[in-house]
């Protein structure tokens, strides 16, 4: 039934786990939660950490890779693996040795990443004291480069500059763009913009300097039509069978929005491990014959997960704006609220350049309460009643 689904998927995300670390003994992983999270300094976590919490603080060292999510992410010791992490604002001042994909409001960079550098939010600056010694590939409003990266730098963002070397090639998509006296640009500098860039005296361009301007696209007469229709059509089914949710489990589909209005980190955290966790646990159990089926399954159920993440949030939205001034029990007040805000968060995904942002918060969000709200429910039917006297 479908009141089952949440507690079915927790359940083959825990086996397909559980075979990955039979067959690979060798491989460890920590999972931490918290509204503090702390990796101490002189603590050694061998493998990887899953970690999901309002602030985490990384002083000691992670012989793995980090995945999370969280209001804050702070690391000044050291991962010899790479990172992932989503959140508010994101903190590097020790070494990451295999490359990090951040997201977040605020991404400061003022240490060492030894591989790849993917970054996107609304302010990206890598420090002088930093070394991307790999690629930069970023997308945010305001990116400013000032230490050095041994690769090449592509990305898109309002205002970008670039004070210090550069190995590789830069190819942006910007508004404004300065290259300034202090940088050493070894390969071509290639970028589209409707502004000329400020390239400073003094600056060095090692390769061919290449100003596009932006494409006038005209949009198809059918387009239009065709494209809200088919939007008004994915509306309705999504509608629906957030409907029928309802009907069959209102307790479930309340406790989801309950779990992201009261706690909305460690629902972002729980996403992110159910988001980054069950393609690579699903992979390796694909190698192990015994573990076909499981990881089938469990990629099913997390595909399916995906798409109601968004009637999760759309519930939350509703429920939290009718909350305010209404009781929201009934199934009849709960569809109210499903339609309230899912119609509001597909306005917002109609905003241009929120697209994706929105779409990876609201899986974020939504699978982490589903997994949460299930984990709280279970809890509550195990505890044990009171003896009476």
């Amino acid at each position: 039934m479908l009141k089952h689904f949440i507690q079915w998927l927790a359940v083959m995300l825990i086996i397909m786990l559980g075979t990955v670390f039979a067959a690979m003994p060798v491989v460890a992983a920590d999972l931490r939660s918290g509204d503090t999270v702390t990796v101490a300094s002189g603590e050694v976590v061998d493998g990887d950490l899953y970690v999901a919490g309002s602030d985490i603080i990384i002083d000691g060292t992670v012989n793995g890779d980090i995945f999370g999510a969280g209001r804050s992410l702070i690391i000044n010791g050291t991962v010899n693996g790479g990172v992932s992490f989503a959140g508010q604002t994101v903190t590097v001042n020790g070494e990451i040795a295999h490359g990090a994909r951040l997201a977040g409001t605020t991404i400061d960079v003022n240490g060492n990443i030894d591989g790849d550098l993917l970054a996107a939010g609304t302010t990206v600056n890598v420090a002088s004291t930093a070394r991307i010694g790999g690629d930069f590939l970023f997308g945010a409003s305001t990116v400013r480069i000032d230490g050095a990266v041994q690769g090449y730098i592509k990305g898109g963002g309002g205002e970008v500059i670039v004070t210090n070397g550069v190995v590789g090639d830069i190819e942006l998509n910007v508004d404004r763009l300065t290259i300034a006296s202090t940088a050493n640009i070894q390969g071509n500098l290639t970028y589209t913009s409707e502004n000329e860039a400020d390239i400073q005296s003094g600056a060095q361009i090692g390769g061919a300097t290449t100003h596009k301007l932006p494409e006038v696209r005209i949009p198809a007469k059918a387009a239009p039509f065709f494209g809200i229709g088919g939007k008004v059509i994915a509306f309705l089914m999504t509608l629906l069978v957030g409907i029928v949710i309802i009907l069959v489990a209102p307790i479930r589909a309340a406790s989801v929005a309950a779990s992201i209005r009261h706690k909305p980190w460690l629902s972002l955290g729980w996403g992110a491990i159910i988001l980054f966790a069950t393609p690579v646990a699903a992979i390796i159990t694909l190698i192990t014959v015994v573990g076909v089926p499981v990881a089938l399954i469990g990629l099913t159920l997390y595909g399916i997960a995906i798409y109601l993440s968004q009637i999760a949030v759309g519930l939350f939205i509703g429920y939290w704006i009718i909350s305010s001034f209404s009781k929201v029990e009934s199934r009849g007040v709960l569809i109210g609220a499903l339609a309230l805000g899912f119609a509001i968060l597909t306005l917002l995904k109609l905003i241009p350049y929120i697209g994706f942002p929105l779409w990876l918060a609201t899986v974020l969000f939504g699978i982490g309460a589903m997994v949460l709200s299930e984990k709280t429910l279970r809890a509550k039917v195990q505890q044990p009643e009171p003896a009476s006297s």
